[in-house]
């Protein structure tokens, strides 16, 4: 509101020329400080005397003008800092519109290399159920196109599943954290059963129903796969632990993996714009710092990196973002 004012008498002054402004500037203040003057001497007790005139006049006259250039070249700068501050905001703005699509085209190539994973089993067992069709009859028959349902189901369902986390409209949306860990499981499950590793989810939400933006799948997506890479492949027990926990404040996530952690020295580094540990070919190094953003900027939260126990920590509170509702015994039955 103060901000809006100012820019209003800004905007006025501006119509005027500096000269004209000093000069009626320059009026008010001398006529205002006759009466001004006389009023004070009287409730001090002074007298008012001619010399007490000449100095209300003088002196304003002479202070008056280099004042008020004083505010109008303050003013002046004022305005261009403002402008020159608001390009910057806009700057920062289109460089982090550009990074988070930078960061979503990244993850698209990922999740369509683990589309082509998912849909060779089911592809070449739909051709294999076509060609035993082809020799069968009956009952075997049957069975053979029920199979080729379940797969083509099955390639219906995984495309859908992309199709919605890629879609920009389905992208704020409030969605049941179940469906979200269901979407982002069917995207990256593929990799990690390749991979050898185990991934344990973790919901603690008895009794309560969470509910919040699907571009909270983003982040998921993004610490799962940076786990998955930090794996070396003769690595035994490969484990990762995606953890939800109910708090009264807030939806606390905790993702840890058993990679064997982070180098302390580029721990404060991790959340930088293209800073990456991965081989060029792996890595944009982005999606920690889109990770970030959308964490603080979407859910108001934050988002730790704990050295010590190789985790990321995110820290949702609730919000129109995230919702923490009673579960509805109801639709549980």
């Amino acid at each position: 509101m103060i901000s809006n004012m100012l820019d209003k008498h800004l905007h006025k002054l501006s119509l005027y020329r500096p000269k004209s402004i000093i000069i009626f500037g320059t009026i008010f203040v001398v006529l205002s400080s006759i009466p001004l003057v006389y009023i004070l001497t009287m409730l001090f007790g002074a007298q008012y005397t001619n010399i007490t005139f000449i100095k209300s006049i003088v002196t304003p006259l002479l202070m008056a003008p280099v004042t008020i250039g004083i505010i109008i070249e303050l003013s002046v700068h004022l305005k261009y800092f403002k402008d020159e501050l608001n390009k910057e905001i806009e700057k920062n703005k289109k460089k982090d519109a550009i990074l988070f699509e930078q960061a979503r085209f990244a993850l698209m190539g990922e999740m369509l290399a683990n589309i082509s994973h998912q849909w060779k089993q089911p592809l070449n067992t739909i051709s294999l159920s076509v060609a035993n069709a082809k020799l069968s009859s009956g009952n075997n028959l049957e069975k053979n196109f029920d199979i080729i349902e379940s797969n083509v189901n099955y390639l219906a369902s995984t495309i859908d599943d992309f199709m919605s986390f890629f879609n920009k409209k389905t992208y704020t949306q409030i969605r049941d954290l179940k469906d979200i860990l269901k979407e982002v499981k069917s995207i990256i499950n593929i990799e990690i059963i390749k991979n050898d590793i185990t991934l344990d989810i973790e919901v603690d939400c008895v009794n309560n129903k969470i509910e919040l933006s699907s571009s909270i799948s983003q982040v998921l997506l993004n610490l799962l796969n940076n786990a998955k890479d930090a794996f070396d492949k003769d690595m035994q027990d490969k484990r990762i632990i995606l953890k939800f926990t109910v708090k009264q404040e807030s939806l606390e996530i905790i993702c840890c993996d058993s990679a064997g952690g982070i180098n302390p020295e580029i721990k404060n580094k991790i959340f930088d714009p293209y800073f990456t540990t991965k081989h060029k070919s792996q890595g944009t190094g982005i999606g920690l710092y889109m990770s970030k953003q959308i964490v603080q900027k979407i859910f108001g939260g934050n988002i730790n990196f704990d050295s010590e126990s190789s985790c990321f920590c995110i820290n949702l509170p609730y919000s129109n973002q995230c919702m923490l509702k009673k579960r509805n015994i109801i639709d549980d039955s």
